[in-house]
């Protein structure tokens, strides 16, 4: 028995390691991003606390930007920006929850981002909002972001967007709220927004609510459609993962 005995030992380790290994990669996404916010909403909204019947509306411009190291599947998302503008209409304030309609949004790709990128960044986008769009556009630009201490400031280079968030004091930071239907966040990092949208629907707002927040989503890849979500696809329907 001695003789078979640092067999048995090489068995166990292995195993053990094969035990140990982590998870296809390849079959599951995790990011982390950090948001650029501002809405029509005063500071800060009241949805985020259960229904509200003070609102009719929420337009928005929502930037994120995916941390080095996200990943959906084999594609990689560091550094990746992603625009979202849109209103969320007047039910979301009465019940919000999965599967409530949801006006419309415009999604705006970097153009620096690949086909592929794009694809798996719009799957990320439906895992976050969990809603069904009246009306879902995508489209590309150029997108810049800055972020620092006081001040945080997003465009997009045709003109179509713009957003500044001026950070308070302190600064207010509110937690635990939850994201839309991220995993998790690191809190809301409250700032008053001017921000505007020159898209078929324009709108723009002064002082209004606005917050950075960092948040994660991790969970199993789905199967996704054969054709990568082009720079100008025609408005369709779609489920994706909520809250602003």
């Amino acid at each position: 028995m001695k003789k078979y005995l640092p067999y048995l030992a090489v068995l166990a380790i292995g195993i053990a390691v094969i035990a140990a290994s982590p998870a296809d990669k390849s079959k599951t996404f995790d990011v982390t991003a950090e948001t650029i916010e501002g809405c029509s909403c005063p500071l800060f909204c009241t949805c985020y606390f259960g229904p509200s019947a003070d609102e009719h509306m929420c337009q928005f411009n929502n930037v994120y930007k995916f941390r080095p190291g996200s990943h959906y599947g084999d594609v990689d998302l560091s550094n990746q920006l992603v625009w979202m503008s849109g209103d969320l209409g007047g039910e979301w304030h009465q019940k919000p929850g999965p599967g409530m309609p949801l006006s419309w949004t415009v999604v705006t790709f970097d153009k620096n981002s690949t086909p592929a990128q794009k694809k798996a960044i719009e799957q990320v986008i439906h895992g976050a909002w969990d809603v069904k769009w009246g009306k879902f556009e995508t489209r590309e630009d150029t997108i810049s972001w800055h972020d620092d201490a006081k001040m945080s400031h997003a465009k997009m280079g045709s003109g179509m967007a713009e957003i500044k968030l001026e950070k308070t004091a302190g600064p207010t930071v509110v937690k635990p709220l939850q994201y839309w239907f991220t995993n998790s966040n690191e809190g809301f990092v409250l700032a008053y927004s001017t921000h505007n949208f020159n898209g078929d629907k324009k709108f723009s707002h002064t002082k209004r609510n606005g917050f950075n927040v960092t948040w994660t989503l991790k969970g199993d890849v789905k199967p996704m459609a054969a054709k990568a979500a082009s720079p100008a696809s025609a408005p369709a329907s779609a489920s994706a993962h909520a809250h602003h």
